[in-house]
């Protein structure tokens, strides 16, 4: 049984005080009796609210004491969303968490905007937390101002509960507000894929939990566990990985052009997974954080197939945004420390990315270019044979064409 110093630090606080009052009371025994009574309860008590507790002695009565039920964001509480919180939120479901990055192979997720972008945003802090099964994605956002948090919440929340598997949210009331809980469809294989998404505000910040597990959904009491660490872990501010001044990216902007007449998937000459999984618009590449979803105006053509492939184009403020953006999932792939990535630029300049996973279906392929103010990604994930020779540059021109289609 874990010690309730860990479960409940202000209950020790409440301890202190008692006993600090009752020094001064008119019984000589009452600070004893605190001492007493706090040193039994850390050894005794488990998990059970601690009861009424009367000093005799100087004819004081203590009012009631119970465990707080809204845990750490109990009466307005802060505390970081660390390793260690998100421990004792899912204890009994999800144990062992830290930040060593021990997940390896794939694992789907819906193909949902809402769970790598938060709109209207100034502040971002992210952090990913593992098990060697398991990880959790942990998204703290801060916004300007109060308008501007209203809208990306209502944006956020359109988004997610649009997502394939999501649907609609349940409420989670922990201390005055509501946390919003997506528990994902599961799908018919058994590996890893996203089983729950939080999302939570408080002040002018924004909070996201996404859990990616081969395990069952999150029983009840880590729902619950995880809304109370998230609330406090907003209020705190505070991430693994710190926060960084982001550009807002605007809620709505103009369309990217459509690309009907680009056979992407002719381009791959039938090179997919044979395994069935769920759509996606990014790779599942644990080291590659950034998919092209940084401060977008649009994004148009993202998708992908039940066999492996997925693909996004995004465009940007910024005229040099694309570029800006390729650079930074190169610099991801270049350090890449889970897999072993070699990198090379085809002669239209799309970069191609390939590694092995092992396993029965070993072969991975990433196709990553820009042009100006836009770019894109074509992904193909866990094939069980190298791919086939036209691929290598006939999906790379269909990218590249795709890019240079003129904006609408």
């Amino acid at each position: 049984m874990p010690d309730l110093d860990h479960l409940d630090p202000a209950l020790d606080r409440a301890f202190e005080a008692l006993t600090r009052d009752l020094a001064h009371s008119p019984g000589p025994g009452a600070a004893a009796a605190m001492s007493t009574a706090r040193t039994r309860r850390r050894t005794k008590v488990g998990a059970v609210a601690l009861a009424t507790l009367v000093v005799v002695g100087g004819g004081l009565t203590v009012p009631q004491l119970l465990l707080p039920q809204d845990g750490v964001a109990s009466g307005g509480g802060s505390a970081p969303l660390d390793a260690a919180a998100l421990e004792r939120a899912t204890e009994g479901w999800l144990d062992g968490w830290d930040l060593e990055a021990r997940m390896s192979g794939s694992f789907t997720r819906p193909g949902c905007d809402a769970l790598d972008a938060t709109p209207l945003s100034t502040e971002r802090g992210d952090t990913v937390l593992f098990i060697d099964d398991s990880s959790a994605t942990v998204r703290i956002s801060g916004f300007p101002d109060a308008a501007d948090l209203g809208r990306s919440w209502d944006y956020s929340v359109g988004e997610l509960s649009a997502c394939d598997g999501l649907g609609t949210p349940d409420e989670v009331a922990v201390d005055g507000t509501s946390v919003l809980h997506w528990r994902v469809a599961s799908p018919d294989d058994t590996g890893a894929r996203t089983t729950d998404v939080w999302l939570a505000k408080d002040g002018l910040r924004t909070g996201l939990v996404e859990v990616v597990t081969p395990e069952q959904a999150a029983p009840a009491d880590s729902v619950r566990g995880v809304a109370q660490a998230l609330v406090a872990g907003v209020r705190d501010g505070w991430t693994e990985s710190g926060t960084q001044q982001t550009a807002p990216r605007p809620l709505r902007a103009s369309m990217l052009p459509e690309w009907p007449d680009v056979d992407l998937e002719g381009a791959l000459a039938g090179w997919e997974s044979p395994t069935k999984r769920a759509a996606t618009t990014s790779p599942n590449l644990l080291c590659l954080h950034d998919r092209l979803n940084g401060v977008t105006t649009s994004v148009t053509g993202g998708g992908g197939s039940q066999h492996g492939l997925s693909y996004v184009v995004a465009g940007y403020d910024d005229p040099t945004g694309g570029e800006a953006n390729v650079e930074l999932v190169l610099d991801q792939l270049r350090a890449c420390s889970s897999t072993e990535v070699t990198l090379e630029t085809l002669p239209n300049g799309v970069h191609l990315a390939t590694y092995d996973t092992g396993g029965a279906e070993p072969e991975n392929a990433i196709w990553v270019a820009a042009n100006g103010d836009r770019a894109g990604m074509v992904a193909v994930e866990r094939a069980d044979r190298p791919m086939p020779a036209s691929a290598r540059q006939d999906v790379a021109d269909a990218l590249y064409e795709i890019l240079h289609k003129p904006w609408e």
